[in-house]
Order: C-alpha cells, then structure tokens, then sequence
C-alpha cells in the first residue's frame, strides 16, 4: 500500500524541507520515492509502512544523534558485529526455549547479524503456533545457508505450512513474489521491522558497525 507525498506530510507533521533534507542524509532511501502519473502530471508516492516507521523513527532519535550516525544506524545494509551465544541470552526476543536448537542447528557459536534476525522471526512465529522443537529445527536447516548470503535487511521472510510441515521462502521487498495458492501462508515479517526495532533496543548493550566505524552511545 501507497501514501502520496502531501498525506504523509499531513499525517506525520514534518515538512517538505526535512523530508527532502532526510532524503540527501540518507535517512530515507531514494529508492522509497516512487514518481506515479496523476491528474496533475506526477505525484511521489511512498510505501506505507516503511515510510510510517521510519519518520517515526527518525523523530524518536534525532535529538539523541546527529543526522551523519542516524543514517549510518538506519543503514539497509547488515551491520557486521557478530553475535556469542551469551549475545543471545540479552535478546528477549528471542525464546530461550530455542536458543540450544539454534545453536545445534546452525552448528557454531559465534553468529551472524542475519542469522540473528532470523532467530528473533522463528521465536515469533514459535510463540503463535504449537509447532514442536524438530519442526522448529527442520525449518531452521531448510533456511541456514541462505543467511549468510544475504546482505541486506530489506527481505520478507513468508512461513507456510504444508501436510503439517513448516516451510520458508525469502524474497526482496518490492519484488512481486506469486506462491502457489494451495500452499497456506502462515506469516509474513519483515527483517527490516527486526532490525531497527533490536539497534534501537539494545543500542546500550551492542555497539553496531557500518562502514567499518562504531556507533557509539552519544555523550
């Protein structure tokens, strides 16, 4: 879904000038800036929630840091601070009932920023439905090499289920994805949603890195 340029400046505030000052400090991706024909020749439009959230998050912030580390924290791009398992006790998203499945699934310790996202989205999908600790760890094999291939957080995980089995796809936010009708779609989560929502949360507890330089808490 859609919002044109003059309903979101209405609906969240803010004016056209910090809207396009946010645009040139890469707060807000250009890419979110979508020219459509109108009645009047060309409108901007925006994708709803992404951009919702994203103001949101913006004003939150914007007197905690400067715009410069504010683009850098809301960056698409996967920050590159591995995770311990001891990481993973901190992050309440994350069901400590499935914490030694995915420790044996993915085999290792120490864990990617993507493979942590993907934690957080199985123990929300886990605390909605009364799938059992193997079905849990088969979907988790079916969908652990694909993690590291993903560098970027702009994907949507969609969870079905079929014959009473757990599956998983992933796909790029504005690719047009068709899944065969039978197939029961369970849940759709976006990895973008998770991952502003855990560096604002847990920004006292992790110092995130984007291009190679720290983000630290401001003084």
């Amino acid at each position: 879904m859609l919002i044109s340029k003059k309903d979101l400046l209405i609906e969240t505030g803010i004016s056209y000038g910090q809207l396009y000052r946010w645009k040139r400090e890469k707060l807000i991706p250009e890419d979110w800036f979508l020219k459509q024909p109108s009645y009047t020749g060309q409108e901007t439009f925006f994708p709803r929630q992404k951009i919702l959230n994203r103001v949101e998050v913006i004003q939150e912030m914007k007197a905690k840091y400067c715009l410069e580390d504010l683009a850098k924290i809301l960056s698409p791009e996967v920050v590159e601070r591995t995770f311990t398992t001891d990481d993973l006790e901190i992050i309440s998203e994350i069901s400590k009932g499935l914490i030694p499945t995915f420790i044996n699934v993915f085999d290792k310790e120490i864990f990617s920023y993507t493979e942590v996202l993907m934690m957080i989205a199985i123990s929300e999908f886990k605390k909605e439905s009364d799938a059992s600790l193997r079905k849990i760890s088969d979907l988790v094999l079916g969908i652990k090499e694909y993690c590291n291939k993903i560098k970027m957080t702009n994907y949507i995980l969609v969870l079905f289920d079929k014959s009473n089995d757990f599956y998983a796809t992933l796909y790029q936010e504005n690719t047009e994805v068709f899944i065969d009708s039978r197939i029961n779609i369970i849940k759709k989560i976006r990895l973008d949603d998770i991952s502003n929502n855990i560096k604002l949360k847990y920004e006292k507890y992790f110092n995130f890195i984007a291009d190679n330089k720290t983000i630290e808490e401001p003084k």
